[in-house]
């Protein structure tokens, strides 16, 4: 921890958010619609197909991540800020993107495995034993009970 007017150090939390780093291309399916139910909450999935490419910003205390989505024929992009609270000393992400939400999450890891909370919505994100592949499930909580929001998988360009 560090107080406001001392710099923070940078150590092996945030090298451990290099797993982001590179291009990624995503495929998947979409299901948040008002047609999913608890009932079918994977009915009327549609495609998503992304690319994002994450880079450390001046410094490398943080990882910027740029988004650029169509599900189901319609632009989702979102710009993204993952770091290290420097208070707290917790992993967090921060995302806006171009329907005008932003979001704030909690991001804690478990091996190969990055879990990302919010309120209303949370994902797993698996990494690949070689870190080329991530397999992401969203979910959010849009009435009582968490549904698939989302599942897709990203593989990182050469």
């Amino acid at each position: 921890m560090t107080d406001a007017n001392t710099p923070p150090a940078r150590d092996h939390r945030h090298d451990a958010l290099a797993v982001f780093l590179g291009r990624w291309r995503a495929v998947g399916t979409a299901y948040g619609t008002p047609r999913q139910t608890d009932d079918a909450p994977r009915a009327a999935g549609v495609p998503w197909a992304s690319t994002h490419e994450a880079r450390w910003h001046t410094g490398a205390f943080f990882l910027v991540q740029d988004e650029r989505a169509t599900v189901g024929g319609h632009p989702f992009d979102t710009l993204a800020i993952l770091g290290v609270d420097a208070r707290t000393g917790r992993h967090f992400l921060r995302s806006i993107e171009n329907h005008g939400f932003y979001r704030h999450y909690d991001l804690t890891v478990d091996g190969r495995v990055w879990a990302v909370s919010g309120e209303r919505e949370r994902a797993r994100i698996e990494l690949s034993a070689d870190g080329r592949t991530q397999t992401i499930a969203w979910e959010w909580k849009p009435r009582e009970r968490w549904l698939p929001l989302c599942d897709r998988v990203a593989t990182r360009d050469a």
